[in-house]
């Protein structure tokens, strides 16, 4: 886990991927602490994690200022010792890379979090983007925000009609409840409304570097 700068962030890219089966954990995050130091003197990068979920797959959460610092920094760091040991332990096949524009303003990357709930959704057709993001608004004031777990929430824009809920939290165990909770609570449910529930998609990610 690296922090590069404290500046507002304004997208989050998600690079899910698994390891080759004959590399170790440990093979697995020494690589990525050194794939570290090169995100360190990147322009544009705020914040970069390693986190994992039960069903063995790693994600690379990388928080910047802008899509482009993102889109362009393979170009810049694609032929370094450090970057191509890192990739060479990933199975090309499992890598999914998405983009999430951050829908509030001036975003800031908590200090501490162990936890990353990833929800991916489309909303209804009879609904508007405006709905959603007042809707997250009272998400957060009359539900997330009771829980000292909470850290972090927003709401990601991954195309013209998929959104998440990404939700920063203490512990894994804690930010599970949270969102089980969701069920009994009338600001939470105003967003399962207006979801397209069919695209519904959850799962949670613990830090490990």
């Amino acid at each position: 886990m690296i922090r590069i700068n404290n500046h507002s962030a304004k997208v989050m890219e998600f690079t899910r991927f698994r390891k080759k089966k004959d590399v170790s954990d440990d093979e697995l995050l020494l690589a990525v602490l050194k794939f570290e130091t090169t995100l360190s003197v990147q322009q544009g990068l705020v914040f970069h994690c390693l986190v994992r979920n039960y069903d063995n797959e790693y994600a690379n959460v990388l928080f910047s200022e802008s899509i482009q610092s993102l889109k362009d920094l393979e170009n810049h760091i694609g032929d370094l010792p450090e970057v191509k040991n890192f990739f060479n332990l990933i199975e090309p096949k499992s890598v999914q890379v998405e983009y999430h524009e951050i829908q509030k303003e001036s975003f800031q990357v908590p200090d501490v979090f162990s936890c990353v709930e990833r929800g991916i959704f489309s909303i209804r057709v009879d609904h508007h983007v405006y709905d959603l993001l007042q809707i997250s608004q009272n998400i957060e004031e009359q539900y997330l925000n009771i829980f000292d777990n909470t850290q972090a929430h927003f709401i990601g824009k991954i195309n013209a009609n998929t959104f998440s809920e990404i939700t920063l939290g203490k512990t894994l165990g804690a930010t599970k409840k949270t969102c089980m909770g969701y069920l009994d609570d009338p600001s939470c449910q105003e967003l399962l409304a207006i979801a397209d529930q069919d695209s519904m998609e959850l799962d949670f990610w613990y830090l490990i570097a």
